[in-house]
């Protein structure tokens, strides 16, 4: 791929591409691709399935359980909250793991400490019986989970080459995709009696996280040098990039094509009811069928765009193509007011989401300024899938609760997925 002169590009030196720094690295081989790809789909798998079942339905769902009457309201307001918190927090566990040094590698311990953090976040949160308590439990899943994500995917600039990463990001891609399926086909069935399943995904959280440590372990990193833990360390850790414009369209593009689809995704279940007008037990049955679709699809999305992507050694071009399909999706609900067109908008934003995801990770790791801090930039990135859900809920309520409806809701999320689209483009660094 061409680089831009402009931009650093970590991942040319040699060192990086022949020597890993983990025991599965640049080279591994077949059988050593195949195990990463393996910890990679099981660990977004879990990490997802769980995180899935608590904001994608289940939030909702024990919402109109505490609080019926103020459920629209507490949810944007909730979401924006535990948003801001992950936003924080993600960029410190991201820096933090790139200071660590310990005989397991930098970003193992952090995987298994959000992993277990998570967990007991699950549990507090399935125990709240009142909003202040649900609120406070959500606080913390927030703090401890998200110690995972940014440590799980700082692995791909670890340990992933270049020219593997299209292909890994879709089996990371697609295990989250899958996961995110069936997480809302499971969810669906626990709507009015909501705690049960967040035992369940507690469990799968903490499982996915040790079978990825197991089956693709780091290596011993204590001889590598590293900021002081300091003051004076930490502050430089936590710093912004400077000259990288790419890193920033970057961040702008995901952030803005994810806005556009959670104003919409995060309000399934109330559109269902309140805009279509459904009942909850009918709402159960699309977001079910819908679950199904989006598994289909989005494996058909995800498993030919990031290997296509390698092989043409190209990332925005399908990243366009997910643009595209994500416009024509949002654009059903709003012509078709029926429960089948919430399926259709699931089903093609699945097409969408898939060659997005399945290809977004590869160009991430691409417009990283410095490998040396690919934590804490990719912890930075990641607020890109945080903040749209502080925006989006605020956004969406507001639209709604002026006395608007559901359909602008729908307008301005097409516009601001096609200004996502053009921000995409406007990299240089990657094709």
């Amino acid at each position: 791929m061409m680089m831009s002169s402009e931009i650093p590009d970590p991942f040319a030196h040699p060192d990086v591409l022949a020597e890993p720094t983990g025991t599965i690295g640049a080279r591994p081989g077949r059988r050593g691709t195949a195990r990463l790809g393996t910890a990679f789909f099981i660990g977004g798998l879990g990490w997802v399935f769980a995180n899935t079942v608590l904001t994608g339905v289940i939030t909702a769902a024990k919402l109109a359980i505490l609080a019926p009457e103020d459920k629209v309201v507490l949810l944007g307001l909730i979401t924006a909250l535990t948003a801001i918190v992950s936003t924080v927090i993600l960029f410190f566990w991201g820096a933090i793991s790139d200071l660590t040094r310990s005989r397991f590698g930098r970003r193992t311990p952090w995987i298994i400490i959000g992993a277990i953090g998570g967990l007991l976040g699950l549990v507090f949160v399935a125990l709240a019986d009142t909003v202040p308590l649900f609120i406070v439990a959500l606080v913390i899943y927030s703090i401890m989970f998200n110690a995972l994500p940014p440590a799980m995917l700082a692995v791909f600039p670890d340990r992933v080459p270049r020219t593997k990463r299209g292909t890994m990001s879709a089996v990371y891609g697609g295990a989250q995709l899958v996961a995110g399926s069936v997480a809302v086909i499971v969810a669906s069935g626990f709507i009015t009696a909501p705690d049960t399943v967040l035992y369940i995904a507690g469990g799968v959280l903490l499982v996915s996280a040790v079978l990825f440590v197991l089956i693709a372990p780091d290596s011993d990193n204590r001889d590598q040098p590293r900021e002081r833990m300091n003051m004076r360390g930490l502050l430089h850790a936590f710093r912004f990039p400077a000259k990288a414009p790419d890193f920033y369209w970057a961040f702008a593009g995901r952030f803005l094509l994810l806005l556009g689809f959670f104003m919409v995704t995060n309000f399934t279940l109330y559109i269902l009811t309140d805009f279509i007008g459904l009942s909850n037990e009918e709402a159960g049955g699309i977001l079910a069928l819908s679950g199904l679709a989006l598994l289909v699809s989005t494996a058909i999305g995800t498993f030919v765009a990031g290997p296509l992507s390698d092989r043409i050694g190209r990332r925005k071009m399908p990243i366009f193509v997910a643009v595209m399909l994500f416009v024509v999706a949002l654009a059903l609900p709003l012509i078709f007011q029926t429960g089948w067109s919430m399926i259709a908008f699931t089903a093609v934003a699945g097409l969408g989401l898939g060659a997005f995801l399945s290809v977004d990770t590869a160009l991430m790791t691409e417009v990283l300024p410095s490998d040396e801090e690919a934590g804490k930039d990719l912890g930075i990135l990641n607020t890109a899938n945080t903040v749209p859900a502080i925006v989006a809920p605020i956004v969406t309520s507001t639209i709604v609760a002026s006395g608007l409806g559901y359909p602008p809701v729908f307008i301005v999320s097409i516009v601001i997925v096609l200004i996502g689209g053009f921000s995409i483009f406007k990299i240089k660094s990657v094709r």
